[in-house]
């Protein structure tokens, strides 16, 4: 049941923007604690308005309601994410394929140390929570550019839009996201299907003789993902 705000009997003066800055840091640092114990769904704006200590009206004043809560905890994962990744531009390889292996690679190791496994599953849950946050995440827009990348320096041709590619394979990753927020496959498995699913999509543009090089990289991908076939035979 969706909680609804507080009838305002008397509005609250609007707190000045630093002081916003820091209320906001506190709820969310007491956000990610709680959600990390006991997940998303025991989430609520009073239990949380108890644990960081505020009044459920400042919580309101911050974040709207519990969706716009929780998406405040996901763009906080993207920005940390987006730093890490940015970090690492600087050596991105000048080899396009080698480009666009790093900035998938990057993206998974973001989401994994950034992300907590509670909100990946609220984000596996609600597809348009997924998309909407995603336009504005860096790392998607990093591979798409890699991608393009690629497409100029002759390795790819052009066929197909990077920003498509990008959204057929991301339906795996969030896929694969779900079942490691579940527990059922670790980092690595998690990131050789994702780099499968982009080696499958780029097969599709690649120029003859990038072919073979994709074509190889994804069979050296099928050694670590034994775990997900294993599970798929489970039925799982």
């Amino acid at each position: 049941m969706t909680e609804a705000p507080p009838s305002p009997t008397a509005r609250q003066p609007v707190p000045n923007v630093r002081v916003r800055a820091r209320n906001s840091r506190h709820v969310l640092d007491s956000a990610r604690e709680f959600v990390a114990r006991h997940g998303v769904e025991e989430l609520s704006m009073r239990r949380l308005a108890d644990e960081a200590e505020v009044s459920v009206r400042t919580l309101y004043n911050l974040f709207g309601d519990k969706q716009g809560l929780i998406a405040a905890l996901v763009q906080e994962s993207f920005d940390a994410m987006d730093a890490a990744a940015e970090a690492v531009e600087a050596t991105d390889p000048t080899d396009p394929i080698e480009r666009i292996w790093e900035a998938v690679a990057v993206s998974v190791a973001a989401t994994t140390r950034h992300v907590p496994k509670a909100v990946v599953a609220a984000i596996v849950a609600d597809p348009g929570l997924y998309r909407r946050l995603s336009r504005g995440w860096h790392g998607r827009q990093t591979v798409a550019e890699s991608i393009e990348a690629a497409t100029r320096s002759g390795a790819l041709r052009a066929d197909l839009a990077p920003d498509l590619l990008v959204q057929h394979a991301g339906t795996v990753f969030l896929h694969l996201l779900g079942r490691w927020a579940a527990g059922e496959i670790d980092e690595r498995v998690l990131r050789a299907g994702v780099l499968h699913a982009f080696d499958v999509c780029l097969l599709a543009i690649a120029r003859p003789h990038v072919r073979a090089r994709l074509a190889e990289h994804a069979a050296g991908l099928e050694a670590h993902r034994t775990r997900l076939l294993e599970l798929d035979a489970e039925g799982r």
